[in-house]
C-alpha cells in the first residue's frame, strides 16, 4: 500500500499556494448552518468559514508564495459553448455576494495577490497559474474541494488540499476516489455530466461506468473513435445518441491553462498581512477569535520627549490649540481620584508626537520638574477652553483629579474607554488592552518599566527615572489618539455615538462631580450600629451551637460541612472540588430539616453587612472632606447600569431592617436634607413600552396596582379576590419574565411544585400575549444578529445563543431577554442624571445614585420646589407609551427620604 500524500514543509522556498476564493466562500456559505452577522447587522457566516481556512493556511503551512483566483462577474468563454452552461442557476442571494465582496476585501488585507479575468473562471486562472509554475520548477498546492481542479494533480508537482476537511489529493488520491488518474479525469467529467453546472454529459453513465469505459478506451476520443467496441447495447445506444453532448461537455470541464494573465512570481512572494487593516475588520466584523491571533504592533517609539520648564511647556499648549485638540493622561499615585497625587502628564495633539511633564517624582537626584500650580496656570485654561476637544482613556478620573488642583477639565469629545464599553461592554476597557485590540499597538507594560524584585513593594512612577518614564508615559495619549481613529467610524456605523455623545460623556462629567463632592456618613451612627450587630452576631453563634449540640466556627466551611452532614446527618445536596457544598442555596433548602441552616444563613447576612459597611464606612471617610467619595463607574456593568467602588453603594440591602440602619446613617448636612427620587416599576413599565402589551399598558395608564392586574389576569378573579397570596406570586412572575425566569427557578423562588409554576408562566403569557410576542421576537432577532439592543441603541453581544452548552446557552437567552428591558431601564436613569446634571435648586446636588434611585441634598427651604423639579425631569425624560412615575420622599438621612 502506498504513502498517502502529505503536503510539502511549511515554509517550503519553492512551492506555491494557491487559493480557490469563489469556491471556498460558496462552500463555507452552504456548510454553516447557523447564519451570523455583524454588530452592525452584515451577514458573516460565510466571511468567518473562508477566513478560518485562510487563516490556517497561512499560520501552519507558512507558504513562500501564495495567490488567489476568484471568478469574474457575467459571462464566460463557456457560456459561448453552451446556453445550458449553469443556465438554471438562480442569482447568488444577497446575503451572499455582500460575503464575497467582503473575503475580498480580506484577501487583500492579507496582501494576497488576486487573480480575476472577465470571461473566465477561477479555475482556468488557477490552471494557467500551475503551468507557470510547474515551468519554472516550483511545486503547487491547490487549496479547494473542487473535483474539477483534480485535473491539474500529478504525482511530482501539484497536491490539491481540502483544508475544510484537511485531505490531500496526490495523483493516488484522485484515481482512489473518481477510478481514473488525473489525466483522465477531464474525460470522466464530460462522460458523467454536472448538474450542478448544467454540464449535460451523457446519461446512464456514472463514475463507475466511465472509469471502466476510460480503463478500456483510454480517452474520449478513443471511445468514440472504436463506439463499436463498447460491450453493454444501452451504454453503447447512449453514447452515439449524445456524442454532441458529450463533446460539449468535454470543452466544458477542459480547464484553460493558455489564458494570457500577468504573472510576477515576485509579486506571488508571501510577505504578511496588513496587520492594522486586518485588525480593523476584524473588529468591526466582532471576530474576536481571529482578532486575538493578529499580533499587536511593537511599542511604537514616537517621538517622546520631557517638559522641564514652563517656557517649553507654554509652546506646547500653543501648539496644541493652534491643532485644536489635546489628549491627555494623568500618572498619579492612585486610581482613586480623590487620595492621588499627581506624578505627571502625558499629552498629545497628533499622532506621532507626545510629551511627558513631570511634577511629582521622588528619586534621589531628580532634575527640575514643573510644579503642579506651574502646571496650572499654563495648561489651565486650555484645559477649561470647552472649544478645544479633548481625548482621554477615562477622562473622569482626570475631571477629578484636576478639579482638586482647582483646574477645570471641559470639552471631553472622546473617551476611549467609554467608546470601547458602547462596542462591546463584555470586554476589557484597559488602555492596553483597548490599544491592542483596537489599534494594534502594544503597551509596555508596567511592571516591565519597573520589575518588582523580591520582598519589595512595587515602584511607583514617581520613583523612575524621568527618560524611562517619559518613554512609558508618553505612549498614552498617542495609543488614545490612535485608539479614537479607530473606534470612530465603528461607533459610526454601530450608531453608537450618539450614545457617546449625548449620554455617557455629559454622564462622566455628572459623576465627576458626585465623585468630588461625595456624601455625608454620621461614624456615631455606624458605631452604635456596628455594637447592635456585635451582639446580635454573638447571640445567633450561641443558638448555632446550641442547635448543633457543640461549638464551632460559623466561618469555617468546613468545620460546618462536618456539623451538618457528618454529625447531622443532613443531605449533602452538592459537591464542589474542596468538598460538600454549603453555600446560600445549600442551607435554604436544609433549613427545611433543620434550624442550624437558618441561623448560619442570618449569622452571614449580618457578618457580611457589617463588614462591608458598618465597619468599613468610617475608615473610608476622607480626612481633607469628612466625607465619602465613593468611585462612580461607567464602564462595568454590561448592563449599562452604574455601579460603584470603594464603597460599593449597589448592594446596601433596601428592604430589610438592617439595610434601612445603614442608609441612615448617610446624612444631610446642616441646613439640608436628603431627597429621594426612585423610579416606580419603571423595568414593568419599559416592558410595557416594548411589547405593546394592551393589558400592561392599561395597567400603568389607569394607574392600576401591576402586580394586582397580573394576579386578577392569571387567577382569574376580580381585583377584590386578589390575595396578599396571589400578589406576591403575581410579583414574582412579573419580574421574573424580565429576567427570563423559567419554570424551575420560579418554583424554587414560590416553593411551589415545578408544575404549578409552568402552569403559572403558561397563564402569564396567554393573559399577556404581547409580552410573549416580543420575548419571541427578541430571541428570533439575537439568534440571527447575535446582538442585543436597548430602546435608545446601547447593544450587547450574545453569541453563546447558539453554544454548544446548554448552561452557557440558557445564560445567553436571559441576557438577550432581560437586556432590552433592564439597559433601557438603565439608560433612562442616565438620561435623568444629565438633564439634573445643574442644580435643581440653589444650594441644591446631586450625591447618589443606586439603581432606580438618585438622591440629592437639598436645603431645607427648598425642598418642596426641588421635589417638583425632579419628579418633572425624571417623568418627562423620554415618553413612553406608558407614564413614567416617581416616587420623591425627603428627610435628614437616606432612610428618612423614603
Amino acid at each position: 500500500m502506498s504513502r498517502p500524500t502529505e503536503l510539502p514543509p511549511p515554509g517550503a522556498p519553492d512551492v506555491l499556494y494557491l487559493i480557490d476564493l469563489s469556491g471556498y466562500v460558496f462552500r463555507a456559505y452552504h456548510a454553516i448552518q447557523t447564519p451570523m452577522t455583524s454588530p452592525t447587522g452584515e451577514p458573516t457566516h460565510a466571511t468567518y468559514g473562508f477566513v478560518a481556512m485562510l487563516s490556517k493556511l497561512v499560520d501552519e503551512r507558512k507558504p513562500a508564495y501564495l495567490a488567489v483566483a476568484m471568478d469574474s462577474p457575467g459571462r464566460t468563454f463557456r457560456d459561448d459553448l453552451d446556453d445550458r452552461y449553469k443556465a438554471h442557476r438562480p442569482p447568488p442571494p444577497p446575503d451572499l455576494h455582500v460575503q464575497m465582496a467582503r473575503c475580498k476585501e480580506l484577501v487583500e488585507a492579507y496582501c494576497i495577490p488576486i487573480f480575476i479575468r472577465e470571461g473566465l473562471e477561477a479555475d482556468d486562472l488557477l490552471a494557467v497559474a500551475v503551468a507557470r509554475a510547474k515551468e519554472r520548477g516550483m511545486r503547487v498546492v491547490i487549496a479547494s474541494g473542487d473535483k474539477d481542479l483534480m485535473q491539474l494533480v500529478d504525482d511530482s508537482r501539484v497536491v490539491m488540499w481540502d483544508a475544510m476537511r484537511d485531505r490531500v489529493y496526490g495523483a493516488a488520491e484522485v484515481e482512489t476516489k473518481f477510478g481514473v488518474p488525473p489525466s483522465q479525469l477531464r474525460d470522466l467529467l464530460a462522460l458523467v455530466g454536472d448538474s450542478s453546472d448544467n454540464v449535460p454529459g451523457v446519461p446512464g453513465v456514472g463514475l463507475k461506468t466511465a472509469a471502466e469505459l476510460l480503463k478500456e478506451h483510454g480517452s474520449l476520443d478513443a471511445i468514440y473513435a472504436d463506439l463499436g467496441r463498447v460491450k453493454k447495447a444501452r451504454i453503447q445506444a447512449n453514447l452515439r445518441e449524445h456524442e454532441a453532448d458529450a463533446r460539449v461537455s468535454q470543452k466544458l470541464v477542459t480547464l484553460r491553462d493558455d489564458a494570457d494573465i500577468e504573472f510576477d512570481f515576485d509579486k506571488l512572494r508571501y510577505g504578511g498581512a496588513d496587520v492594522a487593516r486586518l485588525r480593523g475588520i476584524f473588529t468591526e466584523l466582532n471576530f474576536t477569535r481571529f482578532l486575538k491571533a493578529v499580533p499587536a504592533a511593537a511599542p511604537v517609539a514616537g517621538n517622546r520627549r520631557t517638559i522641564a520648564t514652563r517656557d517649553e511647556l507654554s509652546a506646547f499648549a500653543e501648539s496644541a490649540r493652534k491643532a485644536g485638540k489635546l489628549a491627555l493622561e494623568l500618572h498619579t499615585t492612585s486610581r482613586e481620584a480623590m487620595r492621588a497625587y499627581v506624578c505627571g502628564v502625558s499629552m498629545s495633539y497628533e499622532r506621532g508626537s507626545a510629551v511627558y511633564v513631570p511634577i511629582g517624582h521622588r528619586y534621589l537626584g531628580v532634575p527640575a520638574q514643573i510644579s503642579m500650580d506651574d502646571f496650572g496656570a499654563v495648561m489651565g485654561p486650555l484645559l477649561a477652553d470647552a472649544s478645544i476637544p479633548k481625548l482621554g482613556h477615562d477622562a473622569k478620573f482626570c475631571e477629578v483629579v484636576l478639579s482638586r488642583r482647582g483646574i477645570t477639565l471641559a470639552g471631553v469629545a472622546f473617551d476611549t474607554m467609554l467608546a470601547s464599553y458602547l462596542l462591546d461592554p463584555e470586554e476589557s476597557h484597559e488602555l492596553s488592552d483597548v490599544a491592542e485590540r483596537d489599534a494594534g499597538m502594544k503597551m509596555t507594560p508596567f511592571e516591565e518599566l519597573a520589575p518588582k524584585k523580591r520582598g519589595q513593594a512595587q515602584r511607583g512612577l514617581d520613583d523612575i527615572e524621568l527618560e524611562q518614564a517619559t518613554g512609558y508615559a508618553a505612549a498614552y495619549p498617542e495609543a488614545i489618539l490612535a485608539i479614537a481613529d479607530a473606534q470612530r467610524p465603528r461607533l459610526e456605523a454601530a450608531h453608537l455615538s450618539g450614545l457617546l455623545d449625548t449620554m455617557e460623556l455629559p454622564l462622566a462629567s455628572v459623576l465627576a462631580e458626585m465623585e468630588r463632592v461625595g456624601v455625608l456618613v454620621d461614624p456615631g451612627s455606624l458605631e452604635a450600629l456596628g455594637q447592635e450587630m456585635s451582639k446580635e452576631l454573638a447571640d445567633l453563634e450561641r443558638r448555632a451551637h446550641d442547635a448543633a449540640g457543640q461549638e464551632f466556627n460559623l466561618a469555617s466551611p468546613r468545620q460546618l460541612e462536618t456539623i451538618l452532614f457528618d454529625e447531622l446527618k443532613l443531605r449533602s445536596l452538592r459537591k464542589t472540588k474542596t468538598g460538600r457544598s454549603t453555600d446560600a442555596d445549600v442551607l435554604e433548602q436544609l433549613s427545611e430539616e433543620h434550624p442550624l441552616p437558618a441561623i448560619v444563613l442570618e449569622h452571614r447576612a449580618i457578618a457580611k453587612l457589617k463588614g462591608t459597611y458598618v465597619d468599613a464606612l468610617p475608615k473610608l471617610i476622607h480626612p481633607d472632606t469628612g466625607r465619602i467619595h465613593t468611585r462612580w463607574s461607567q464602564a462595568v456593568a454590561a448592563t449599562g447600569r452604574l455601579s460603584s467602588q470603594d464603597p460599593n453603594l449597589q448592594n446596601i440591602p433596601i428592604r430589610t431592617e438592617l439595610g434601612r440602619m445603614i442608609r441612615r446613617a448617610f446624612v444631610a448636612p446642616k441646613g439640608s436634607v436628603i431627597l429621594s427620587a426612585d423610579y416606580s416599576q419603571i423595568e414593568l413599565r419599559v416592558l410595557a413600552h416594548l411589547s405593546k402589551d394592551p393589558v400592561l399598558v392599561d395597567a400603568f395608564r389607569t394607574g392600576q396596582d401591576v402586580h394586582t392586574r397580573t394576579a386578577m389576569e392569571i387567577f382569574d378573579v376580580d381585583a377584590d379576590g386578589v390575595t396578599a397570596e396571589m400578589r406576591r406570586r403575581s410579583k414574582t412572575i412579573n419580574f421574573g419574565v424580565i429576567y427570563g425566569m423559567g419554570e424551575a427557578a420560579l418554583a424554587k423562588r414560590l416553593s411551589i411544585p415545578r408544575a404549578e409554576a409552568a402552569r403559572f408562566i403558561d397563564a402569564y403569557f396567554k393573559r399577556y400575549r404581547g409580552v410573549h410576542e416580543f420575548m419571541e421576537r427578541t430571541m428570533t432577532d439575537a439568534r440571527h444578529t447575535q446582538v442585543v439592543h436597548t430602546l435608545l441603541g446601547r447593544r450587547r453581544m450574545v453569541p453563546d445563543l447558539h453554544h454548544s452548552d446548554r448552561m452557557r446557552r440558557s445564560a445567553a437567552e436571559r441576557i438577550a431577554q432581560n437586556t432590552p428591558i433592564q439597559g433601557t431601564a438603565a439608560d433612562l436613569l442616565k438620561l435623568a442624571m444629565v438633564r439634573l446634571a445643574k442644580p435643581v435648586v440653589p444650594g441644591a446636588r446631586m450625591v447618589l445614585t443606586v439603581h432606580d434611585e438618585l438622591a440629592f441634598e437639598v436645603p431645607e427651604d427648598r425642598v418642596d420646589e426641588a421635589k417638583a423639579r425632579v419628579r418633572e425631569a425624571m417623568e418627562t425624560v423620554f415618553a413612553l407609551d406608558v407614564p413614567l412615575v416617581v416616587d420623591v420622599g425627603a428627610g435628614p438621612t437616606w432612610a428618612d427620604a423614603h
